[in-house]
């Protein structure tokens, strides 16, 4: 008899070491459940900030071309001329001006639109309007 006394104690034995084993496991799931959340939010920002870093690279070039342009004589000749009106000794300006047909038309103005006479609600919300103002 006391042969099955040792298989349940075996059983008992790797029950209790089975149990203790999911409890660990649970245990260290819910300690690194944390970190590996903060760790894929912290992968999250780095993308972007890795995005908005390249965006930022772009336009530092765009704004360099820009500088390296505006150094330059006959760049600074051409804007002055388109958006200032620059002219040398001697040049005659002169400015085109759009044909009428172009040019938007004013409509008249609408023509006043009647009232209606008050109904008996707008009387009465009148009335109490008057008892309430001061």
């Amino acid at each position: 008899m006391s042969r099955p006394t040792a298989r349940r104690r075996v059983r008992v034995g790797d029950l209790v070491l089975g149990v203790a084993v999911v409890l660990v496991v649970l245990f260290g799931a819910g300690v690194l459940a944390e970190p590996l959340a903060n760790r894929r939010d912290a992968d999250a920002r780095v993308a972007l900030l890795e995005e908005q870093r390249a965006a930022l690279a772009a336009e530092n070039a765009r704004l360099e071309q820009r500088v390296e342009d505006l150094e330059d004589p006959l760049t600074i000749e051409l804007l002055a001329r388109e958006q200032q009106g620059l002219v040398r000794r001697g040049e005659v300006p002169y400015v085109l001006v759009p044909p009428e047909t172009d040019r938007p038309l004013i409509a008249e103005p609408p023509l006043p639109v009647a009232e209606e006479p008050p109904g008996p609600l707008d009387r009465l919300l009148a009335a109490i309007r008057r008892l309430v103002a001061p």
